[in-house]
Parts: structure tokens; C-alpha cells; sequence
């Protein structure tokens, strides 16, 4: 009786244990061309990788450093003639995808900023080569380079699952800003993260202590900073990109974080306004902020905003009201917040609605 029968014959259904092996880097660039290799990020949600990142994990081969260990899932496919085995990549997709990657010249390795990535010395004469334009004796060490790697055979996706939950079992489950946190050292989550300390913040009381207990104040602001470098967005679904693009290199920063502090400065002459009505809400101040966003937008002067307090107030004291009661400007605020607020179309409209109501 085999091992998987005899795993199989207790009764319990429970598989094999993971077994522990190595393989070259080479072996993966193999399976990959061949197809065999699945990096399907099925199982755990990642944040896309920088390039900053993916230099940063091929100076760490150069240098020897260990890197965590692959899981794979094997399979097999097929019968007869057509009988293959498939690897399906468990955890470590982003890693095996950045090597895989410089191995197809897909990108060159570029200078990174000490405190962000500080690589080794062996790392620098490189800076600006792809990996076919290394010496041979790098390439050579690339190319055998071992990875550590857990084989699970025989496991279904409930208890691939199970066993990842298991893992991080011990600690409160990341969410997507927490995640970025982790993973990003860059110019973008600097500035973000610097921003996030502005006195602004904690004079209108826009975050509890939960919110930043789990990073939430800083999700938000990424989202208000990223109006200001690109306009307005559907919900997140660019966030990581942004995150990822101005990891290494930020172009315009100063001049972006500039605008960002006018816009602040602006928002703070209606301050009380903002503190005391449904502005304090997520949805209403994210189109509050781009609209002042793009009243400042050419702008070398602050704009004062405080004519348009009472406006403010008014919409907001009108849509307290019964909705059946609503007319105009409120009605048709009112449908942008009602349901799926932070969809574009909602947004654009909502901040359109009080552009009207800040102009002089």
C-alpha cells in the first residue's frame, strides 16, 4: 500500500503531510515554458509587486539571502500519452513571477533608494543590465540558485484552504492597506504615510481609533492623494497600482503633495461645516475633496471656501429629510450615496454637484 493509501485507509481523509524538497531556479523556468507551471494567484490575495520589489529579490539571490519557501500544489492531468504532471503554485507567485521575468529580459535591474531597498555591493555594477547581459557567473548562480519548496500531492482546494487559514491562524487577518503596508517601502507609502500625520485629520475627526488602529485612515488618504496625481477612481481597484508605479520612482511628488496641503488649507475654511455635517462621511468628503481639488487645480493662491458654507450646510440639512421629499440638487445627491457611493459614475456626479455648489 503506498503512503497516499495508507494517509487515505484511516478513515479521516486526511493527506499526506507537505514534503519537503529544493529546487533550482532553472527547474521552475523549465515547467514555466513548458506550461506546467500554474501562477494563478488562486488561494491568497497579493499586491502587486513593484519594481523596486523585484530588484530588491534578484539582489538577495545575488547575495545568497534564503527566501521563504515555495508551496506547490502537483497534480496530475490526463491519461495515457497525454498524462502530465501540473505545479500549481500555492504561495510565492510574486516571487517566482519577478525571477521568471528578469529570466525573460522583461525588465532591467535599476538604482533603488538605500532607505527603501538597500542592496548589496554586488548588486550595483549591475544596475541597468537585464539578466542575458549579466557576467556568466552570475547568470550561472541565478540560474542554479535553490528554492526551498513544500509538495503538497492529493489535497483538494478545501483543505489547500484550511491549511493557509491554519498558518495564520495566530494573528488578526491583514486587510488590503495592511497588506500594502507590508509590502511597499517606497516613495509612494512615505508620503502617504506622512500625509496621514497632518493636524488637519484629528481637528475635524474624520478617523476613529479603529480606523487607525488597522490602517484605514491611510487607505483613505491614499485614495484623496491619488485624486490629486490622477483624479478621481473607481472605488480601489487602482490603488495597488499607484502603490506599486511610485514605489521607486515619483515623479512630480513635491508638486503633488503640494496640491495636496493647498487642497487641505482650502477645506480648512469650511472646517466646521465639515466637522458638523454629512460631510465627516467617507463617501461625501472623498467628492468634497475633488471638487476642491479641482477648484485649486491652477491655482497658485489657496481658495477661501467659506461662502459656500451655508450651501454646504443646507444640502446637508435637506438631506436629512425623508428621501420622497427631496427635489432638485439634494434629490440628485441623494442618488449618489444611496447605494454604491464609491463607484465612478457616483463619484463624478456627486463631485460635480458640489463644484457647483464652491464656486463663487
Amino acid at each position: 500500500m503506498t503512503r497516499h493509501d495508507s494517509s487515505q485507509a484511516t478513515g479521516f481523509g486526511v493527506p499526506d503531510p507537505p514534503k519537503p524538497n529544493t529546487q533550482a531556479i532553472s527547474w521552475f523556468y523549465g515547467e514555466f515554458k513548458k506550461e506546467a507551471l500554474q501562477l494563478d494567484p488562486k488561494y491568497q490575495r497579493n499586491p502587486i509587486w513593484s519594481i523596486g520589489q523585484k530588484c530588491f529579490l534578484i539582489d538577495s539571490i545575488i547575495s545568497g539571502c534564503p527566501l521563504p519557501q515555495v508551496f506547490l500544489n502537483i497534480k496530475i492531468e490526463g491519461a495515457g500519452l497525454s498524462r502530465k504532471t501540473m505545479y500549481e503554485v500555492v504561495d510565492g507567485q510574486q516571487r517566482l513571477r519577478a525571477v521568471l521575468e528578469f529570466l525573460s529580459d522583461d525588465w532591467p535591474l535599476i538604482s533603488t533608494t538605500a532607505k527603501s531597498y538597500p542592496v548589496s555591493e554586488a548588486y550595483k555594477p549591475q544596475i541597468g543590465k537585464k539578466y542575458s547581459e549579466l557576467p556568466p557567473a552570475l547568470q550561472e548562480l541565478i540560474w542554479n540558485y535553490p528554492l526551498a519548496v513544500q509538495e503538497l500531492r492529493g489535497w483538494t482546494d478545501l483543505q489547500i484552504r484550511a491549511l493557509f487559514r491554519r498558518l495564520n491562524y495566530v494573528v488578526e487577518k491583514l486587510n488590503a492597506q495592511e497588506l500594502r503596508h507590508s509590502q511597499y517601502f517606497g516613495e509612494f507609502v512615505n508620503v502617504v504615510e506622512k500625509l496621514a500625520d497632518e493636524p488637519f485629520w484629528d481637528e475635524i475627526a474624520l478617523f476613529t481609533r479603529r480606523d487607525s488602529q488597522r490602517m484605514k485612515d491611510i487607505e483613505f488618504i491614499s485614495e484623496l492623494f491619488v485624486v490629486v496625481i490622477d483624479g478621481i477612481q473607481d472605488q480601489q481597484k487602482t490603488l495597488d497600482r499607484f502603490y506599486a508605479d511610485y514605489d521607486v520612482v515619483f515623479p512630480k511628488k513635491h508638486s503633488h503633495v503640494s496640491k495636496f496641503r493647498q487642497t487641505l488649507e482650502s477645506l480648512r475654511t469650511i472646517e466646521d461645516v465639515v466637522k458638523n455635517t454629512r460631510f465627516l462621511k467617507k463617501a461625501d468628503f472623498y467628492a468634497l475633496f475633488a471638487a476642491t481639488v479641482k477648484l485649486n487645480r491652477d491655482q497658485d493662491a489657496t481658495r477661501n471656501l467659506s461662502h459656500s458654507a451655508a450651501k454646504l450646510k443646507q444640502l446637508s440639512d435637506q438631506l436629512e429629510q425623508p428621501p420622497a421629499t427631496l427635489g432638485g440638487e439634494a434629490a440628485r445627491y441623494y442618488t449618489t450615496v444611496i447605494e454604491g457611493p464609491n463607484k465612478l459614475a457616483k463619484r463624478l456626479e456627486r463631485t460635480q454637484i458640489l463644484e457647483g455648489l464652491l464656486e463663487p
